[in-house]
This record gives C-alpha cells, structure tokens and sequence, in this order.
C-alpha cells in the first residue's frame, strides 16, 4: 500500500491534528496487515505531473517503510517513472520528509 497523504489539509493546507500520530499511523489502521511504504506526499500535484527529468537531474521521490521488500518494489516504480527514488528506511525515520521543496539528484 502506497500511502501518498501528508499532514497538510485543503482548503488552507494547514497543518491537520491527527492527535498526536503521524498520517501514516492513521492510514494503517485502514488497511490492517498491508505493507505500507510512505511516498509521493511531498511534491505538489503540478510537480508530479511534470517529466521528472529536468536540465538540473531528474526530481527525487522519498519513500520509507517498514517492509524492506515493499520499499524495494515501490522504488522500482519510482524508478520506471523517471524519479530519483530516495529510500529513506523506515517509516519512523521518513516521518520528517514532508518538504515544500522538488528534491533532485543527479544521475
């Protein structure tokens, strides 16, 4: 399960209170026993419908989950897409990901 939410709530995008968990918390208690790997929440949509190869590298997507092989199998269809996968390791370690800024690493 690709989890793609972030704690920014329309119309304002203001931080959402989730009661102290983090989004990914709450998205797995939906979807009991599937692997979930955290991606695709820190771009807005205009730059994810962008080609993610620019002059400057290709754009970066950051992922992280608690399943080793579910991280693998998101970063390859990252990778099919064009992005730079950034696999960040855990979803503990991946909750400060959230960024305003496009990533892009060179290759």
């Amino acid at each position: 399960m690709i989890d793609t939410a972030n704690l920014l709530g329309p119309p304002d995008f203001k931080v959402a209170d989730l009661g102290g968990r983090t989004s990914s918390e709450v998205v797995a208690d939906l979807v009991p026993g599937a692997s979930l790997v955290k991606a695709f929440n820190t771009l807005t949509p205009g730059v994810l419908g962008a080609d993610p190869r620019t002059p400057a590298g290709r754009r970066v997507i950051f992922l992280s989950g608690d399943d080793a092989g579910a991280n693998d199998r998101v970063a390859r269809l990252i990778q099919h897409a064009g992005w730079a996968p950034i696999d960040l390791g855990s979803l503990s370690m991946g909750v400060g990901s959230s960024s305003s800024r496009a990533g892009r690493c060179r290759r």
